[in-house]
Formats: C-alpha cells, structure tokens, sequence
C-alpha cells in the first residue's frame, strides 16, 4: 500500500512539474574507420542512464534529434562489425549541436536492449546476461522460425518433436519449458500456466531477439523464471523501402514474404506479411504457417510518442506421432499417426503511449491483448483450448540527476484459460481466470563511469477465481490469493578500460541476483482437490567476467549461473483411469549449475566468428519433508531434457557482394523419456548438426541465395521418438525496392 501511495505522489509530480521551453537539437555524421559515412547505422541516445530515443542514419550517415530538452546526452552508434565509443553532448536552448560519430571494427556491440531494464539500457551498462540475435544474422542463416536464432546461444537448449511445426520448448539455464516469458514488441505470448510452443514464431520481418537469462520476475512478474525472450519486429525508419523473398526446397517446402516500412512526418509504418508451407517426411506431416506484423508510430520529437503493433499467427500441422527409435518397446513396427493434428490462431496487440511531461519526467504507458486458440484432432477424441491475456502497465520515470534514474509503476494482468478436458459437474468446460495486481520499482544508479548498478522490486497480488466441482472427485475449490514479492539486483564494472594498446582491452565484471515465480497451470489447478497451491520459486545467481583483446576484435565472456528451484508442483497418487483423484502440490525441488564460455572475434570487417560452450549441471533434490524425490525419478539425477555438455559455432564472410555462412550445434547426450507412455529412463545420444549457406547479391536489389541444412546427413532425436529432418536444402531470391 505505501508503495502504492509514492507511485500516486510520483504521478502528481510529474503533471505539477513545467515542461521546458527550450528545444534543442543534436545532428552529425556517422562515419567508418575509413571516413565515409555509414547508412542505416543505428544511434542512440541516453539520458541519465535512460534511452530516450533511437534513430537510423540515412544514405549520408546523418543522423538528427530534435525537440529535445535542456541537459546531457550520451550518443552512440553502432553497425554491424562497427561500434563507437560514447560522445556526450550539451544541450541549451534552442540551438542546434553537432557531433559526429566516428564507428571502429569492434567484435563489441553497444546496442541497446529494451527488456532486460524499464526504459531500455546499453548493453554494457547491463549485469544480466543478455544475448542478442540481429535481423542481420537471420538473413544470413535464411532462418524461417524465431526459435532458430536460440540454438547455440549459451545456458539455453532447444527440443524440438522432430519436422517444422512439431511442439519445440525452450530450457533456460537448466529451467523448465514453462519457466521463460516469451514477449512479441512487448506482448506476453504465454499461456495460462507459461506454456509456450515456440515453432509459432516466424523469422520473417524482425529486427531483432533479445534473450534474457536469469529470473525477471521483478521486471514481467509471472513465468519470468529462469528468463525472457523478446522477440522486437522492425519499425518504420528513413524512406520507404518494400522487400520481397520467395524460396523452395526438399519435401516440397516453400516460404513466401514480402514487408515495407517507412517515416515521413513523425509517422512511421512498417510491415511484414509471410507464409511457410511443406509436405513432411512422412503421412500427416503438412506444415502451414502464416504470419503477419504490423506497426504504426507517431512521435512528436522526443515529447510524445504514440505506438500500435500487431502480430498474427495461423498455423496447421499434422502430428504423425512418435514413429522413431522406440526404446520403450511401444511402437515396433514405428507406427505413423495418420489422423491427429493441431490447428492454432495466436494474435497478439499493444497500444503505447509515452510523455515527456518536463526534462526530468516522462510517462509510459502500455495496454495490450492476448489471443491463443487451439484446436487438436486425436485419435483419442478431439479437444480445444482458449486462452486470453488482457494487460495494463503504466510507470512514471523520473530522471533524479544525471547519474541516477528512478521508475515506478502499476499493472493489472488478467487471464483466463478454457479447456475441453477442464470440467464442471456438468462435463461442460469452464472459464478459469487469474488475475494479477502488481506494484514496481526499479532505480539505477551511477556513481562513477564505471560502475552501474541496478535495483528493482516488485509485488504481484495473484488471485485465482473458484473453480468449480467436478461432481466426481474434486471438490469446489474456492478463490484463493497469493501475495509474491520478487527483487532483483545487478551490477556491471569496468575494471580495466581500453588503453588502445597491447592484447587485453577492457574487462567488465557483472552480475545479478533475483527470483522468480510461475503460479499452476489450468491442469495443476483443475485435476487436483488441493487449494493450496502456490506458485514455484527460483532463487538465482551469477556473475561473470567479458575481455576485450586486440583492441575489442575478439571478446571472451565466461559466466557462472545458479539456480535453486523451489516449491515445485508434483502429482501424487491417482491412476491412468481417473485422472481427478490426482493430488498436486509444491513439493519438488531442483537445482541447476553450470559455466557459460562465449567468444566473438571481427579480425577483419568482412569476417566475423563466434563460438559458444555451456557446462550443465543439474540434480532433482529430496522432496519437502523427505529424502526421497517423487517417484520414478531419484534423488541426485539429471533433470529431463537438459544436456550436461553443449556447444556451437559461427562463421559468416562477406566479399563485395558474396556472403557465405557455416554454423554448428554440437549436443551431449541427455536424459529422456519413452515418448508413448513416458516409461523412464533412457539416454538419448548427442549429436551434431551442421547448416551451411550463400548469399549473392545482384545488380537492381534482387539477391539469390542457398542454404543446406544438416548437410553431414546426421541421424538424431532431439527428442525420444521425434527423427529430426536429415539432409535438406532451400532455396531462393530476395527483392528490394528501391535497390540498395
């Protein structure tokens, strides 16, 4: 409640206080190390710590800021395989100021990162550890799902069930599936509970995906267990520009899309619209995704700002089952399902407002919408889900000096779930809703230079509605709330900076400490008759060293993490025939450890290499009260699905109009399960996938490229029974107008 009270004095502040008169404005050139000027370079600009705003240069390199309010700013810029050092600027009055940015070959990036704090931060200032995958990289790895861009990040495992559109779960840092936020330009694409089927997301049309690890929860309250996964669509910058690509490949797959965007008169526009389709390996194995982006913006310089944006997913894909290595004995003759398969529209919208209200003040403010319909045909009967999310966030930032900032803010959450296996009395499916209240705060502060820190809490009011009696085993349940506070801290600093001279540059040292919460999904609330359930807890820690060598064209990042699982949800008793006499509760702990070894190294502008290894280490713990773990695991085994040992590596060169590209995934071997009837346990074997590909840009905007896709023919599974694709090509062109 006190919280409450400063955030309503902080709002009242913020409307008492003048807006400033003056509005300055900051233009320059970008160049390279050579002095030409540098096209569609990304600037930013900060103030106190803060970004308030970001700009493309056009085909000069020049950038501009207007409107902008008494006080100093930090630029930079950045390109790829090119990065500036900060430039600071005054600005007074109404004048205008000058300063120019001078980009150097730098392995580095500077970019700026919008999940990770509110407000945004450069990457540097950051003690979390982030990742960052650029529109860039997609190209030139012809990705065609979002969830591509994840594989060989460090401290994350993706398990795909075999072709394109089979269920893929992301694991964070030895986490559950549910246990990471998914966000699409800042939407919560979740399901009720944190499930989340990855293989929805299409590459087509982003500029960026920004991985998180480590819990947010005092950032995005529930399901930002073990981290987030940010998901930023391109916005409308510089002259209008259309793109167009067309491509086919083996099991008759084809991709088509074509996107614009634009700025003219503080009005930006950008869209993108795609389709994806393929026949499969097997029977019942059509694949159909479609997609589609959509952004309009309107800014008033830096005072206000006005955005839309909307993601739509259709996607139909047949499911022909478990027909691989059959461990359990349940499938001999490898059997293909010729009847299930699922259908899903998932949609996605957010209206945001933001408004200077002084040079010291600014408001944000955000509503969005959630829809996810799933529809399953089974050979067991077929089934539906409804899912729904409705959110309002709000938050003041105050700008304190110019060396520390404050933000604080308000959010209502409401969700709801209806599914055909959830029941009343009546065998009739009901709406579950759960609705979150929640108060935040975040501050950050510099007090030199070199050090930043961060400090954020905030308070989650979960309340889930009565759920009513199945008229068979379980009882009506009634209304419950849980009150959740979850705080988070992180530092970065830069213990050495760079001298421009010898073999080692900087060394930054970072960290972060947090927790964070997932309450029960719609099943672990309906098919039990305990009403005590309490969401599940991480408590996490690490902390890291990144060096730059030669003078920032290669930087070595080795972090350790800790995650410590708590009150986790475990079913006990009841029986394959009736599942509502299950009893659930938070019982199960967990823990995961492990390194993380990153290298990035630019020895020349035209090539860039990058390598990746996470050590893993995971055990199921003795349950609350026991020394036992819940049968069939032991106390002491690896969790599921997690590998002890995992890798990978990039290599991307450009020469003039050539771009050839080569990346791997390498896995160690994992604990799994029979994928029929879920039969502990058996191992399943490493493996190694290897892609390679092409780019050649022609006269007129028109591009043709080629890739292949695990081309050392490897068998595998990255699940039990799933055959992954084995030897497979695409192929395509690209077109833009107006040509570059």
């Amino acid at each position: 409640m006190r919280l409450h009270k400063l955030l309503f004095i902080a709002i009242l502040i913020a409307l008492a206080l003048p807006a400033a008169l003056a509005a300055g404005t900051l233009t320059g050139i970008v160049t390279d190390p050579d002095g030409k000027a540098v096209p569609d370079a990304r600037v930013s600009i900060l103030r106190s710590l803060v970004v308030v705003g970001e700009r493309q240069t056009d085909a000069e390199g020049a950038y501009r800021f207007e409107n902008l309010d008494d006080g100093n700013y930090r630029l930079t810029a950045e390109a790829p395989g090119l990065a500036a050092a900060p430039v600071e600027a005054a600005v007074a009055g109404d004048g205008t100021e000058t300063r120019n940015l001078r980009l150097k070959l730098s392995a580095m990036t500077t970019q700026v990162v919008v999940s990770s704090s509110l407000g945004g931060a450069l990457l540097p200032q950051l003690g979390s550890s982030v990742s960052l995958v650029t529109g860039r990289e997609l190209e030139d790895r012809a990705a065609q799902n979002a969830y591509e861009t994840l594989r060989g990040i460090p401290g994350v495992e993706v398990s795909q069930t075999g072709r394109r559109g089979g269920v893929t779960g992301v694991f964070i840092r030895g986490g559950e599936s549910k246990y990471n936020s998914v966000m699409v330009d800042g939407v919560p694409m979740n399901d009720f509970g944190g499930g989340m089927d990855m293989a929805s997301l299409p590459a087509d049309g982003i500029e960026r995906v920004e991985i998180t690890r480590g819990p947010q929860s005092a950032l995005y309250g529930a399901n930002a267990v073990t981290g987030v996964i940010n998901i930023v669509s391109r916005r409308g910058e510089g002259a209008p520009e259309f793109t167009a690509l067309a491509e086919g490949g083996s099991y008759s797959t084809r991709r088509f899309a074509t996107g614009g965007s634009g700025l003219a008169g503080g009005f930006s526009w950008a869209y993108n619209l795609s389709r994806l389709d393929s026949d499969g390996v097997v029977a019942n194995d059509h694949y159909r995704n479609q997609s589609a982006f959509l952004n309009l913006g309107y800014r008033q310089g830096n005072r206000r700002q006005l955005e839309f944006s909307f993601f739509g997913n259709a996607n139909d894909a047949g499911a022909p089952g478990a027909y691989g290595s059959d461990p359990g004995g349940t499938n001999p003759g490898h059997t293909v399902d010729t009847v299930s398969r699922g259908k899903q529209n998932l949609f996605g919208y957010r209206l945001g407002h933001t408004e200077q209200f002084s040079s010291r003040v600014r408001q944000v403010t955000g509503v969005s919408l959630t829809t996810n319909d799933l529809y399953y045909i089974s050979t067991w009967g077929d089934y539906g889900a409804d899912n729904l999310r409705g959110l309002f966030n709000t938050r003041t930032e105050i700008v304190l000096a110019d060396t520390a900032s404050l933000a604080a803010g308000f959010e209502f959450n409401r969700e709801q779930t209806k599914h055909s296996y959830i029941t009343d009395d009546q065998f009739a499916p009901f709406l579950l809703p759960r609705t979150s209240l929640a108060y935040f705060a975040e501050g950050r502060w510099s007090p030199t230079g070199r050090l930043h820190l961060i400090g954020g809490l905030r308070i989650d009011h979960l309340r889930t509605s009565r759920i009513p009696s199945d008229g068979w085993t379980r009882p009506a349940i009634p209304a419950s709330t849980v009150v959740q506070a979850n705080p988070r801290v992180s530092a970065a600093y830069i213990a050495r900076e760079d001298g421009g001279e010898g073999a080692f540059g900087s060394t930054r040292l970072h960290g972060s400490f947090g927790t964070g919460i997932r309450p029960p999904d719609g099943f672990e609330l309906a098919f039990t008759d305990n009403p005590g359930l309490k969401p599940e807890r991480n408590i996490s820690f690490d902390a890291g060293v990144e060096q730059a060598l030669f003078d920032s064209r290669a930087i070595v990042d080795v972090t350790y993490f800790l995650n410590r699982f708590r009150d986790q949800i475990v079913t006990l008793g009841g029986s394959v025939a009736n599942l509502s006499d299950y009893t659930s509760d938070n019982l199960k702990n967990s823990r995961a450890q492990g390194l993380e070894f990153t290298l990035r190294v630019r020895p020349v502008h035209s090539l860039e290499l990058t390598g990746a290894y996470t050590f893993l280490d995971t055990d199921i713990l003795a349950l609350e009260g026991s020394s036992e773990a819940n049968a069939p695991y032991t106390v002491g085994q690896p969790l599921l699905r997690r590998p002890r040992h995992s890798g990978s590596y990039g290599v991307t060169w450009n020469h003039r109009r050539l771009t050839l590209n080569t990346t791997a995934y390498i896995r160690g071997e994992t604990l799994d399960v029979e994928p029929a009837f879920g039969q502990p346990f058996f191992a399943n074997p490493g493996y190694v996938r290897a892609d390679a590909g092409f780019a050649y840009r022609l006269l007129r905007g028109v591009e043709v490229y080629g890739r292949l896709n695990n081309l050392l023919n490897r068998k595998y599974e990255e699940n039990l029974g799933y055959p992954a694709l084995r030897l497979n090509f695409m192929a395509g062109m690209k077109f833009r107008i107006p040509s570059e």
